[in-house]
């Protein structure tokens, strides 16, 4: 999988503003605040306020509206020298947002070794997102040496934190006997934490591991919940997989199934 899962602009705009330190000024705070409620006008002032003063948490959250536009005419540049003023000061925001810039060549150059360097800073600070890209990095061997044991270790890192496609990275892995020792038990434990918060990747997975016994005993009940949320995000694989379950299933439990994959649907929706 090639190191862009993470980098577009709406994952930038979703995200900055939940990037709050402990000890914010008021002007910061209130930005904050403003952003999150999609007020622009008193964001920027507020921002722009905390950002002069050179306040990390402010030039990273006024980087993202420049790069955004978002009350504010877009400026990448503008966004590139904030979000490099807050990185000097060690912020991992920062300093992930800037290994996506690097990485996708927005408002620069494309710079994979510089991408690498920026998201290696992020994640040696504990930066979620910035441990699956170095671990897409080191997957692939994409400007990097290939090393599915640090792969690993960082897919492990930012699993723990309860990241899905991290999860499922981590599951592959353990699958695959990469970088790790092969543990089908451990892979569908990893799917199963990933389908469970909604990847439908992990529900295809975990639907066919059910289905096959594979780290598991074989489970036609699981494998036709799993494969038929899986199949209703698209996964063909699941879709396909369907008919012959339900051929080994009874009516009364095919129709009880649908019904709690209904109920998890609808308690998935409440609960974002």
């Amino acid at each position: 999988m090639l190191p862009v899962q993470l980098t577009s602009a709406p994952y930038l705009a979703s995200a900055m503003v939940l990037f709050v330190g402990t000890a914010l000024l008021a002007a910061t705070a209130d930005g904050l605040k403003a952003l999150e409620k999609r007020d622009y006008a008193a964001a920027y002032k507020e921002l722009k306020a905390g950002a002069d003063r050179a306040e990390a948490v402010a030039q990273v959250n006024l980087g993202m509206m420049y790069a955004r536009g978002l009350g504010v005419e877009k400026d990448i540049a503008a966004a590139m020298t904030l979000y490099s003023a807050a990185a000097a000061q060690g912020n991992a925001q920062a300093e992930f947002v800037l290994g996506l810039m690097y990485a996708k060549g927005w408002g620069v150059e494309q710079d994979i070794a510089h991408a690498q360097y920026w998201y290696q800073q992020a994640a040696d600070q504990g930066e979620s997102h910035a441990q699956i890209q170095i671990a897409q990095l080191y997957e692939d061997g994409y400007g990097v040496r290939q090393d599915f044991k640090l792969a690993a270790e960082y897919y492990l890192q930012a699993a723990r934190k309860g990241l899905p496609r991290a999860q499922f990275g981590l599951a592959q892995f353990y699958e695959k006997g990469r970088g790790v020792r092969r543990d089908d038990r451990e892979a569908l434990r990893w799917y199963r934490e990933a389908a469970e918060l909604g990847l439908p990747e992990a529900q295809e997975r975990l639907g066919a591991m059910y289905a096959s016994g594979t780290g598991t005993e074989v489970n036609e009940a699981q494998a036709y919940f799993w494969s038929m949320l899986a199949a209703g995000n698209k996964e063909r694989q699941a879709a396909r997989r369907l008919h012959h379950l339900e051929s080994r299933l009874s009516a009364a439990q095919a129709s009880k199934i649908r019904a709690s994959v209904r109920d998890w649907k609808q308690f998935s929706v409440a609960s974002k």
